[in-house]
C-alpha cells in the first residue's frame, strides 16, 4: 500500500488509532481558591527549597503569578544562588546540575543540604527535567542513584520533609502524520521519550506513594483544567503527555500551564504545612 493510500485510510481510522486521546476519567484539580487563610499563613511562614532547571523556573514564574493574585497568600518567593536567608519563612530556588545528567542535579541538591541547608529548611525538592529522561535513559540506574541519595539525606536531616517530584513529559506528535505512523507499527514523535518518562514516573510512585510526599508534575502537565487526562499509547505500553494548551514550545510551560502547575504545588505543599 502507497504512503498516500495509508494516509486515507488513517483519515478513515483516527478514532481507532492509539494517538494521543483525552482520557475521560478524570483527576482531581487542585485549586489555589481551596485554601483557607490559616493554610496560606502556615506555608508563608515554612522554610522551603527547590532546585531545578528551566521548566522549574517556569513553575516558580507560576507561583510568583499566583502570589500577585491570589489575597492572602503572601510567600516570600527568592531565587537564589547562593546562602539561603537567616530569618523568616521563604520559598526560594534555583538552578542545579546539568542538563541531560540527571544525577548531576541529585549530587548537587545533596551537596547544598549537606552543605548546610539541611539544618535551615522544612521543606526540599527538586526535580529533573524532560531533557534528563529520553528513550535512551537507563532508568534503573537513575532511580537508584536519586533513591539511595534521599535516603542518605532523610536519615542525615530528619526534620526536613523532602517531596519527590516526577519527571515533566513533553508533547507529542498528534494528527494525520502521527496516525499514518502507527499504521506502520512506528512510533510518532515524542511517544519513545514519553512512554520511558512514564516507566521511570511509575518507579517514583511504586517507591514513595502513600509513604513519602509526591508532586505527581508529570500529572499535573497531563491533565486539563477539567481534571481529564492526555494518555499515549503505544505496543502495549502506556504514558501521559503534556496538554498542548500549556505549553509555548512543546517542552516548557507558558502562562496557563505555569500557573496550573503552581496552583497544584502550592496547594500540595501547604497539606505538607498545616501537618507539620
Amino acid at each position: 500500500m502507497r504512503i498516500h493510500d495509508l494516509a486515507v485510510v488513517a483519515g478513515l481510522m483516527c478514532g481507532a488509532c492509539a494517538g494521543p486521546s483525552m482520557n475521560e476519567q478524570r483527576r482531581p484539580v487542585q485549586s489555589i481558591a481551596e485554601l483557607a487563610d490559616a493554610a496560606k499563613t502556615h506555608l508563608a511562614a515554612k522554610r522551603i527549597y527547590f532546585g531545578h532547571q528551566s521548566v522549574g523556573t517556569n513553575i516558580m514564574d507560576g507561583v510568583a503569578d499566583l502570589v500577585r493574585v491570589t489575597p492572602g497568600l503572601r510567600l516570600n518567593v527568592l531565587a537564589i544562588d547562593g546562602a539561603l536567608p537567616g530569618s523568616g519563612g521563604f520559598f526560594a530556588h534555583g538552578a542545579i546540575g546539568k542538563n541531560t545528567e540527571p544525577e548531576s542535579k541529585t549530587d548537587d541538591f545533596a551537596h547544598r543540604i549537606e552543605g548546610g541547608f539541611g539544618a535551615a529548611l522544612d521543606i526540599a525538592l527538586h526535580k529533573y527535567c524532560y531533557v534528563d529522561i529520553t528513550a535512551s535513559t537507563d532508568i534503573e540506574a537513575v532511580f537508584r542513584h536519586y533513591r539511595d541519595t534521599m535516603a542518605r539525606l532523610r536519615d542525615e536531616h530528619p526534620k526536613v520533609v523532602f517531596v519527590h517530584v516526577t519527571v515533566p513529559v513533553t508533547q507529542v506528535q498528534s494528527g494525520l502524520r502521527a496516525d499514518v505512523k502507527e499504521l506502520l507499527a512506528r512510533a510518532p514523535n515524542g511517544y519513545a521519550d514519553n512512554l520511558r518518562r512514564a516507566q521511570f514516573n511509575e518507579r517514583m510512585r511504586r517507591e514513595y506513594a502513600g509513604r513519602e510526599p509526591i508532586f505527581d508534575l508529570a500529572a499535573t502537565e497531563s491533565t486539563d483544567p477539567q481534571g481529564r487526562s492526555h494518555t499515549i499509547a503505544f505496543k502495549g505500553e502506556t504514558g501521559q503527555a503534556l496538554f498542548v494548551p500549556y505549553t509555548t514550545d512543546g517542552g516548557h510551560l507558558g502562562e496557563v500551564g505555569r500557573q496550573r502547575v503552581a496552583e497544584e504545588l502550592l496547594v500540595m505543599l501547604a497539606g505538607l504545612s498545616s501537618q507539620s
